[in-house]
C-alpha cells in the first residue's frame, strides 16, 4: 500500500498572507507567515542559503510502503569523566561539517493543555498527547510515525504544557513531505483506540514516577494546592494510574479523550512552523496538501472558570516547611502577580528579574555571600506553565542556603525585603532598563542559528501569543519603557503579599511534619509569619550594603570581522608548541559573527592519583568560582560565559562570548586564581567544605547517577567514588585546599583551543597571557595522567545495588557490552547496529512489555574502549531488574532474527540515513567547537573524524553488523564480556530515607539474591575483589 502525499498546485485564492516576522541580521533563512482556509497559521522558514535541488525528492519524497519497525537514531557517544556523577558532553559527537547537509523539521501547537483536563480526568491532556501517536485512520499502527522519522534519521516528540500542546520532529528533505502528510494525520483522524489506552496509561505513571524524586517538581505542585478550589491552576497536570485507571471507568476515559480531541484539537487553534533547505512555495504547496482537511470546529477557547487572583487564599500567604528529597536548604520568597504574557513589548518583570537576581557589588546576591548564608540566587518566572501563563504569574526569588543560612532564615528574609525596599524606593531606572534592552539587542542581532528542530519549536509556540511580526522577537527583545507597569508590580511584592517556602533535608527528624501533598506526597508543614519579623519586614529600610548596579564595562562595542581569507582552514592547526603550552587555533570564516572561544585543559597528575586529590580539586573549584563571582558576573551579564570544572586529566577552563573584551574575562580568572589564597577564608572554607558533600551526596540520590558511578568504579583502575570523596573531604582543612592551590600549576601542560573570531596571533596572545600570569612549571608528556580501563571477563556479571532514595520506586537496569580498542570502522559499526536496533527495542520494551518510560541504547567510548549499553528505568512495584534485564537478553536473542530478515534494500537506508547523519552541517560555532574540544580533552586530535567515519561507513554490511551483535552481545560470542548494572528502587512510605545518617546514605548495599536461577559468581560484592585478576587493556 503506498499512502503517501503527492504533490499537488496551491490555488493561493484559498490562502491568507500575513505579516512576516522580524528577524536578526545575521539569520539568512526567509520567513513567510500564511493562513489556510481552515484557519491554521503557518511559518514558512525557507533556507534560501543553503536550498537543495527539488528534483531529487519529487522521486521518492511522495510514497513510502515499507512496513519495518527499524528505526534508525542519532546514537549518542560518551565522554566519561571524573566529575560529580555526570557525563561530559558528546565528545564523539555523529553529526559535523563535513558536507552541508541540515535536517528539516516541522512543529505543530495546539492552544490547549492542562489547565482544561476536566475536573474528574486530570491529566487528560497530556494522556491524548500519548494517544495520538498510537495512529491514524491512514497510518493505522501503532508508532509507525515515531517508527517512520527513526528509520528515515530523524527524531520526534511531544510535551504537555499549561495552556497549548507542541508535537514535532526533524528529517531529511527527502522524506519531510510523508513525514508531514503521517504527522497532519494525528490531527485530521487518530484513531484514539480504546485498547492502547491501557499500555499509554502505564507510559503516563511511568514518568510520573521518574519525576517523583525531583524536589523542583515537588514543590511546584505543592504551589498548585494552595490555588482556589476549580481554579485551573490547582490541577494535577502529570496524570497518573490513579487519575486515569482507578478514578474513571475505561469508556469514560476513552469517550473523554476523543471528546477532548474534538472540541480543542481545531484548526483555528493551531499554528505550524515548517524549516527546510527548500523554495518557499514548495513548502507551501506541501503544508497546504498536508495540513488543510484538519477540521475547523470554530468553536472560541473555552475560557477558565475562576480567572481572578487563584492564589488570594489564606493558605498561600504562609511560612511553609517542605521536606526535601535531596540534601539541600533552598529558601524562596513567592509572589502570585497578575499575568504578563501581553505585556511582552515592555517586559516588566524581566527588567525585576534582572536587578533583583544581580550578583554585582552593591547586589541582594552579593551580600548573601558576604555573610556565607547563601550560594546563589535567581529571580523572576520560570518559562513554564505552572508560573507563567494567561491567568496569572508566579514571580520567585529563590535562595539555596548554606548551613549558616539555614540557623538565619530571619535575616536571609530581611536581607530580602531589605533589596526589594532599595529598588522600590529608587522606583524604575531608566539608564538600567536601557542596558538590559542595548544587551537583548545585540543577542538578537549577532545571534547564532539554532537547530531547525529547536527553531520550529520555538516559533509554533511563539505563533500562539503573538501577533506574525513578532514571532521571533516577541520573546527576546524589549521594545518599549513603561515605569508605570514596573512600578505596579513592584509595588505589590511586599511582605503580606508573598508566600514563603523552605525546601529542606530533614536528616535528624527534628521538623515534624503534619501534612502531604495528595499527589507528590511531599511532606510540609505551615504557619503564620511570626509578627514580630512580620512587623520587621513591613517596615525595613534599605541596607547602606546595596545599590543599584553600575554601567557594565564589559559590554561589547567593536563588532568588527576577521577580514576574508582566500584559504579557508578546515580544522584547527597548532599554532603555538612550547614544553608548557599547545594552542590550537581555527579562525572562523562560515559562521562569521564576532563571537569566540577560548578553552584551557590544564593537564596536571594531581586529582588524578588519590580520592583526596580528586576531592580537594572538587572543593577548590567550588571556592574559585564564588571568589570569582563578582568580578566575572557583569561579564556573564554583557553575554560573556565562563566555565570552570573537572576533567579526565585536570580541569577545564573556558570562555566564550563577543570577542571585543574576551580577553578581559580570561584576564579577571587568572587573577583570582592568583589571589585564591588571599580570598579564601576559614569561614568560606567550612561553607563550601559542607556544601561539596552535600553535592556528592544528592548525585547517588538519582537512580542513574548511581548506575553511572557503579559502571565506571568497576570499569576504571582509578575512579574515585561519591563515597570516597565524601570521606576525604571530612578530614579536610583550610590549609590542605591552599596547599593544593599552591601546587596545582606547578607541573602541568596547557592544551588551549581558540576558534570564533580570533586570527593566530590573538590567540597566541590570549593564551601566554593567562599561562605567563599564572607561574605555571611544565610537565612532560610521559608524565601526563594515564586513564586506565578494565578487561571484562569473557561472560557476564551482574552488579546490583540497593538505590540510596528509599522514597525512590525507580530502578535502572543498564547491561553494558564491552568490545575493547577499536578502529574508526568498528565505531561506525557499533553506531549502525544502535540505529537498527532503537526503535525496535523501544517498540518491544516499552510500547508493547511496558518496562518502563526510559528505554535506550547508548555508544559507551569509555576513554577509548567501545561498547555500548542498553538501559531501561522501570518501577519496583511493577517488574524486577531481574525480569528487566531477562527481557532484554530476550530481545537481543530476537533481533539477531530481525536483522537476517532484513531486505537489504532496507538496510542500505539506514545505512545511508547514518551518513547523512555525519553530514549534518555545524549549525552554529559552539556545535563546531564542542566537537574540537573533544578531541584535544581525549588527546586523539582526530578533528577530521566525521569524514574518516562516513568513508568506513559505506562499506559497513549487514552481515559485519550481524556477527558483531552474535559475536559481543550474546552469550555463545567469542567476545561476549557483559556487565549488567542493576539500582533497586524501593517501596518505602515518605520519610525513610531521612531516617539514615549522611555517610551511610553514600555506603553501596550490594544485593546478591541466592533464588535467581544464576551461574557461580555472577554478583559482584565488592569493587577492588573484583577487579584483582583483570587485565588492563594499554593506555
Amino acid at each position: 500500500n503506498k499512502r503517501g502525499a503527492n504533490i499537488t498546485s496551491v490555488d493561493s485564492d484559498d490562502i491568507l498572507q500575513l505579516p512576516s516576522p522580524t528577524k536578526p541580521d545575521s539569520d539568512k533563512k526567509e520567513y513567510t507567515t500564511i493562513q489556510l482556509a481552515n484557519g491554521l497559521k503557518v511559518l514558512l522558514i525557507s533556507d534560501v542559503a543553503n536550498l537543495v535541488s527539488l528534483e531529487e525528492y519529487d522521486s521518492d519524497a511522495t510514497t513510502d510502503d515499507e512496513e519495518s519497525q527499524t528505526e534508525s537514531s542519532e546514537v549518542s557517544s560518551e565522554a566519561e569523566e571524573y566529575e560529580l556523577g555526570v557525563d561530559t558532553p558528546v565528545v564523539r559527537s555523529n553529526k559535523g561539517k563535513s558536507a552541508d547537509e541540515k535536517l528539516a523539521a516541522c512543529s505543530l501547537t495546539v492552544g490547549v493543555g492542562s489547565f482544561s483536563d476536566p475536573q474528574d480526568i486530570q491529566g487528560l491532556a497530556h494522556f491524548l498527547e500519548h494517544m495520538l501517536f498510537m495512529g491514524s485512520e491512514k497510518y493505522p499502527k501503532e508508532n509507525e510515525f515515531d517508527a517512520y522519522i527513526k528509520r528515515k534519521g530523524g527524531s520526534d516528540n511531544a510535551s504537555t504544557e499549561c495552556e497549548y500542546t507542541t508535537y514535532y520532529f526533524e528529517c531529511q528533505e527527502k522524506y519531510l513531505l510523508t513525514g508531514m502528510d503521517m504527522f497532519a494525520h494525528f490531527f485530521i483522524s487518530p484513531l484514539l483506540k480504546k485498547e492502547a489506552m491501557t499500555r499509554e496509561r502505564e507510559a503516563i505513571e511511568s514518568e510520573f514516577q521518574m519525576a517523583l524524586p525531583s524536589d523542583s517538581y515537588r514543590r511546584e505542585q505543592l504551589i498548585c494546592s494552595l490555588a482556589k478550589d476549580n481554579n485551573p491552576a490547582k490541577k494535577f497536570t502529570w496524570g497518573n494510574l490513579s487519575t486515569l485507571r482507578d478514578s474513571v471507568h475505561d469508556d469514560r476515559l476513552h469517550e473523554a479523550v476523543k471528546e477532548f480531541w474534538k472540541m480543542h484539537y481545531s484548526a483555528h487553534r493551531m499554528t505550524l512552523a515548517v524549516q527546510a533547505r527548500l523554495p518557499t512555495e514548495t513548502l507551501k504547496n506541501w503544508v497546504v496538501q498536508c495540513f488543510s482537511k484538519i477540521p475547523n470546529n470554530r468553536l472560541p477557547a473555552p475560557g477558565f472558570p475562576i480567572l481572578i487572583e487563584p492564589f488570594d487564599t489564606k493558605l498561600f500567604n504562609k511560612f511553609y516547611r517542605a521536606e526535601a528529597v535531596q540534601e539541600m536548604y533552598v529558601l524562596e520568597v513567592n509572589w502570585a502577580l497578575p499575568p504578563v504574557i501581553k505585556l511582552y513589548k515592555s517586559k516588566p518583570l524581566s527588567y525585576l528579574s534582572w536587578l533583583i537576581g544581580h550578583e554585582g557589588t552593591g547586589s541582594l546576591t552579593a551580600y548573601l555571600r558576604k555573610n556565607l548564608w547563601a550560594s546563589g540566587l535567581t529571580s523572576g518566572h520560570s518559562d513554564d506553565g505552572l508560573s507563567y501563563n494567561s491567568i496569572y504569574t508566579l514571580f520567585s526569588i529563590t535562595a539555596v542556603l548554606s548551613d549558616k543560612g539555614r540557623e538565619n532564615i530571619p535575616s536571609v528574609l530581611k536581607a530580602i525585603f531589605s533589596y526589594v525596599k532599595m529598588i522600590q524606593r529608587e522606583g524604575p531606572n531608566e539608564r538600567i532598563f536601557r542596558e538590559v534592552q542595548a544587551i537583548d539587542q545585540m543577542q538578537f542581532r549577532f545571534s547564532e542559528e539554532e537547530s531547525a528542530i529547536d527553531n520550529v519549536e520555538t516559533l509554533s509556540e511563539n505563533m500562539q501569543f503573538y501577533p506574525p511580526e513578532d514571532y521571533i522577537t516577541g520573546s527576546e527583545l524589549s521594545y518599549e519603557y513603561k515605569p508605570d507597569e514596573i512600578k505596579l508590580f513592584l509595588d505589590m511584592m511586599t511582605p503580606s503579599n508573598a508566600n514563603i517556602i523552605l525546601n529542606a533535608h530533614n536528616s535528624d527528624g527534628s521538623v515534624v511534619y503534619d501534612k502531604v501533598e495528595p499527589w507528590f506526597k511531599t511532606r510540609y508543614n505551615y504557619e503564620d509569619i511570626a509578627d514580630d519579623l512580620r512587623e520587621e519586614l513591613n517596615t525595613i529600610i534599605p541596607y547602606p550594603d546595596f545599590h543599584l548596579p553600575k554601567p557594565n564595562e564589559f559590554i561589547a562595542t567593536d563588532f568588527t570581522l576577521l577580514p576574508e581569507r582566500s584559504s579557508v582552514m578546515k580544522y584547527p592547526e597548532k599554532c603555538l608548541s612550547t614544553g608548557m603550552i599547545d594552542v590550537y587555533c581555527k579562525p572562523d570564516m562560515k559562521f562569521r559573527l564576532p563571537i569566540g572561544y577560548v578553552g584551557l585543559n590544564i593537564i596536571t597528575p594531581m586529582p588524578e592519583g588519590t580520592a583526596r586529590n580528586s576531592a580537594l580539586l572538587l572543593l577548590y573549584i567550588r571556592m574559585l568560582q564564588f571568589t570569582l563571582v563578582e568580578e566575572t558576573y557583569p561579564a556573564n551579564m554583557a553575554l560573556l560565559e565562563d566555565s570552570i570544572s573537572p576533567c579526565e586529566r585536570g580541569f577545564n577552563i573556558s570562555v566564550y562570548g563577543f570577542t571585543h573584551k574576551l580577553h578581559l574575562l580570561l584576564q579577571r580568572i587568572a587573577k583570582g586564581i592568583q589571589n585564591f589564597n588571599q580570598n579564601v577564608t576559614e569561614e568560606l572554607f567550612e561553607t563550601y567544605k559542607k556544601m561539596t558533600q552535600r553535592g556528592l551526596t544528592n548525585m547517588n540520590l538519582k537512580a542513574g547517577s548511581l548506575a553511572r558511578d557503579v559502571r565506571m568504579s568497576l570499569l576504571l583502575k582509578k575512579y574515585w567514588t561519591s563515597a570516597a570523596k565524601y570521606q576525604a573531604i571530612s578530614n579536610f582543612n583550610l590549609e590542605d585546599v591552599k596547599n593544593f592551590a599552591e601546587k596545582l600549576f606547578k607541573g602541568v601542560h596547557i592544551q588551549c583551543l581558540v576558534q570564533g573570531n580570533f586570527d593566530e596571533d590573538q590567540a597566541k596572545t590570549i593564551c601566554t597571557n593567562f599561562v605567563e600570569a599564572l607561574d605555571c612549571t611544565p610537565l612532560e608528556e610521559k608524565d601526563w595522567p594515564k586513564i586506565l580501563v578494565y578487561q571484562l571477563p569473557v561472560g557476564e556479571k551482574c552488579c546490583r545495588v540497593n538505590s540510596f532514595n528509599y522514597e525512590d520506586k525507580n530502578c535502572i537496569t543498564s547491561n553494558y557490552f564491552q568490545y575493547g580498542p577499536a578502529s574508526i570502522k568498528e565505531y561506525c559499526l557499533v553506531e549502525m547496529l544502535l540505529m537498527l536496533m532503537e526503535e525496535p527495542l523501544f517498540d518491544k520494551l516499552r510500547t508493547q512489555e511496558q518496562l518502563g518510560y526510559d528505554v535506550s541504547c547508548t555508544v559507551r567510548d569509555t576513554f577509548g574502549i567501545l561498547g555500548f549499553s542498553i538501559s531501561v528505568n522501570s518501577q519496583i512495584d511493577k517488574h524486577t531488574v531481574s525480569h528487566v534485564e531477562n527481557r532484554i537478553t530476550e530481545f537481543l536473542h530476537n533481533f539477531v532474527t530481525t536483522l537476517h530478515d532484513m531486505p537489504q534494500e532496507e538496510y542500505n537506508e539506514a545505512l545511508q540515513s547514518l551518513i547523512k547523519i555525519k553530514q549534518c552541517s555545524d549549525i552554529h560555532l559552539k556545535e563546531e567547537v564542542k566537537r574540537n574540544w573533544g578531541e584535544i580533552n581525549s588527546c586523539e586530535y582526530a578533528f577530521d573524524r566525521l569524514e574518516r567515519e562516513v568513508q568506513h561507513i559505506s562499506n559497513i554490511t549487514k552481515d559485519e553488523v550481524i556477527h558483531f551483535l552474535l559475536n559481543c552481545a550474546l552469550e555463545a560470542g567469542k567476545k561476549f564480556r557483559k556487565l549488567s548494572v542493576q539500582v533497586v528502587g524501593h517501596n518505602a512510605e515518605p520519610g525513610t530515607f531521612n531516617k539514615r545518617d549522611a555517610e551511610s546514605k553514600l555506603n553501596y548495599e550490594f544485593l546478591t539474591p541466592s533464588d535467581e536461577n544464576k551461574i557461580e559468581h555472577y554478583f559482584i560484592n565488592d569493587f577492588t575483589s573484583f577487579q584483582k585478576d583483570l587485565m588492563l587493556y594499554p593506555p
